[in-house]
């Protein structure tokens, strides 16, 4: 059994989804006049909603949340603020995953106080109702137990994230070929991807001197018994 509960998200569900969320925005009788992505990863979502509701006006702002993959960070906060007038327009934020909640609630606050519009919703992907301090006005799947959604376009990111974790938190293996470590993250994470993932991975971390090759095989390189340089 896997040590994280994994979802790896094909883009044919990631269309589904976000039909769904605009069927239940349009169905209400609701409509946003400008649809507001939280970055990074409200985008997709964001603009394939825009396009099934007919919404020309797409803006965006950053929150900082999870450092890297199914791990999370301490606190959240804007990174990229957005700073223009919606006054007199209905504003819809849009997410992929109501998770915590957190960047939601930043989100939502920080659109009333620097562009004013009339009204704000919320819409996501998902809603995980056991952790989730708020609860979007509309979703397409209320998920009651924690689950780390891999969505298709954080892809490499998270197997990044994937790959330092088990090699991080596994000491006592020295040194990794491609295939233990591919095999190491399944395990764990009970998700499979393509080989070229992989490779990607750990060219990345050994491009930041977390990985030297060895004779064809991979292993960590320790500062101080942690990670570094």
């Amino acid at each position: 059994m896997p040590k994280i509960n994994c979802k790896k998200v094909t883009w044919d569900e990631v269309e589904k989804w976000s039909q769904a969320v605009s069927d239940k925005i349009y169905a209400s009788g609701w409509m946003p006049d400008v649809v507001v992505a939280i970055s990074r990863g409200g985008y997709v979502p964001a603009r394939l909603v825009c396009d099934r509701l007919v919404v020309g006006e797409l803006v965006s702002l950053q929150i900082s949340h999870w450092p890297s993959a199914a791990q999370m960070a301490k606190e959240a906060g804007v990174r990229t603020p957005l700073n223009c007038n919606l006054s007199g327009k209905k504003a819809l934020i849009v997410d992929d995953i109501a998770d915590t909640g957190d960047s939601l609630i930043i989100a939502k606050d920080h659109v009333w106080t620097n562009c004013r519009p009339d009204a704000i919703k919320i819409a996501s992907l998902q809603w995980i109702s056991g952790s989730s301090k708020i609860r979007p006005d509309y979703y397409a799947e209320e998920v009651k137990g924690w689950v780390w959604y891999q969505y298709p376009w954080s892809r490499l990111e998270d197997v990044i994230g994937f790959v330092r974790k088990v090699l991080e938190e596994s000491p006592e293996v020295e040194k990794w070929s491609l295939e233990d470590i591919a095999g190491k993250v399944e395990e764990w994470y009970g998700v499979i991807f393509d080989r070229w993932f992989f490779e990607r991975a750990v060219e990345s971390l050994r491009s930041k001197g977390l990985l030297v090759m060895d004779e064809g095989s991979y292993f960590m390189r320790r500062v101080n018994n942690r990670w570094g340089v």
